[in-house]
């Protein structure tokens, strides 16, 4: 539940935490228990989890007017110009399936109409 001015996560003081200190003594430190590096000159900061879970809502197909609201963003323009890599990996994702599922329909059609000669 949130606090009186809306935040979900506070310190103490009931102050929202700093992004720079979550990331610091939050992600830092979580990634150097667990061994994770990053190559040198990569930057992980807060925004890395705004993008992540941009991605993840749209590579799960939650239609994009839907993320663009989640996300804040202005119109659903703001969003394909910066995910427009990730809706097009959905489509063609979405268009193999389809693919696959008519390919195994007419399999199917086709296997139907075998049994029904053998029949005659």
């Amino acid at each position: 539940m949130a606090n009186a001015d809306g935040y979900l996560f506070t310190n103490s003081k009931g102050k929202p935490y700093l992004s720079d200190n979550v990331v610091k003594y939050g992600v830092h430190r979580a990634m150097e228990k667990l061994g994770i590096k990053t190559a040198k000159g990569v930057h992980i900061g807060i925004h890395c989890f705004r993008h992540g879970v941009t991605s993840e809502l749209l590579e799960t197909g939650t239609p994009i007017h839907v993320v663009t609201r989640l996300m804040r963003h202005a119109d659903s323009n703001v969003t394909l110009e910066h995910y427009a890599h990730i809706v097009g990996d959905a489509e063609r994702v979405a268009s193999e399936k389809f693919s696959q599922r008519i390919g195994q329909k007419i399999t199917q059609l086709e296997s139907d109409s075998v049994m029904e000669s053998a029949r005659s």
